[in-house]
């Protein structure tokens, strides 16, 4: 059987030092007794090339597959491990250049955090791209590939920037709505000792002053006002009552569910220990009956 070769050349102006070591580690899985490597580095300023030619007593589509596998592997390393967070960093420094310098840098550690989970995937996406690409073309310029070949790549990339940007910020907003409230009701003068707030899951609900007496009554029928899927959906409308109001102590009387959504969490932030849950009365016990 004669001997085949083959040869992909690598060309680099910017990413030298970094493609070297990844080609050199995944040129290393093909050494065997029937493969010789012959691998060379020409400088051409600003460019460095690098040349992979394999020589190998096998079928011609074997010997193709493991130096196109082996350089698409190197590659798509390159992108996942450098390229790809020096991306993410340039665009939130133009993108968010609003933000201060410490926000900007919160949001460039969650987005990579958030990157990191899908790793895997986005890896093999490249690697298939440069697969492909060297099934038809023996040269491969990174910069050029990474320009024109991974339009879909860094457009997932911004839509993740952007995406956990706007989540990063409104949470920043939100604490700093708690945080201002907080400030307002401790400037405040309570208006009444103590409240009992009964929810129930049709959407009624009603505040009582420590002695049973009812001192607000409401049914929600609005879509935005409503319990929807077992949720309580009343947003602000409670809290600012709340506020009005000033309690010193407010005693919630509600199921599991209403007890954990959003809308009581934001009251029991705001208020903090001024909140705390029935474990189960008389008046009560109804809505710890209801489905969980």
């Amino acid at each position: 059987m004669t001997n085949v070769s083959s040869q992909i050349i690598v060309g680099t102006a910017s990413f030298r030092e970094e493609i070297r070591g990844k080609l050199e580690a995944e040129l290393k899985f093909l050494e065997d007794k029937e493969t010789v490597i012959n691998y060379q580095e020409r400088e051409e300023p600003p460019w460095t090339f690098f040349l992979i030619q394999l020589s190998r007593k096998n079928q011609l589509g074997e010997r193709k597959f493991a130096s196109r596998f082996a350089v698409a592997k190197a590659i798509s390393d390159l992108f996942i491990n450098h390229l790809e967070a020096d991306y993410v960093k340039d665009y939130i420094e133009d993108e968010y250049n609003y933000c201060s310098p410490q926000d900007r840098f919160e949001i460039v550690s969650v987005t990579l955090e958030t990157l990191e989970k899908l790793k895997i995937i986005r890896r093999n996406r490249i690697l298939q791209s440069v697969f492909d690409y060297l099934a038809e073309n023996q040269i491969i310029i990174i910069e050029g590939f990474a320009r024109f070949r991974l339009h879909g790549y860094w457009a997932q990339l911004r839509r993740i920037v952007k995406r956990t940007g706007e989540e990063f910020l409104a949470a920043k907003d939100y604490l700093e709505f708690v945080r201002l409230l907080r400030c307002f009701i401790e400037m405040q003068e309570s208006k009444i000792d103590e409240v009992h707030i009964f929810i129930s899951p049709d959407g009624t609900f009603f505040i009582c002053d420590k002695k049973g007496h009812v001192i607000r009554r409401e049914h929600i029928c609005t879509p935005s006002l409503s319990v929807i899927d077992g949720e309580f959906n009343y947003k602000d409308y409670l809290l600012s009552m709340l506020i009005t109001l000033v309690p010193e102590t407010i005693i919630f009387h509600v199921s599991d569910r209403i007890w954990e959504c959003d809308p009581l969490r934001t009251i029991q932030r705001v208020f903090e220990n001024r909140v705390v849950r029935c474990s189960g009365c008389e008046r009560c016990q109804h809505l710890y009956s209801s489905k969980k």
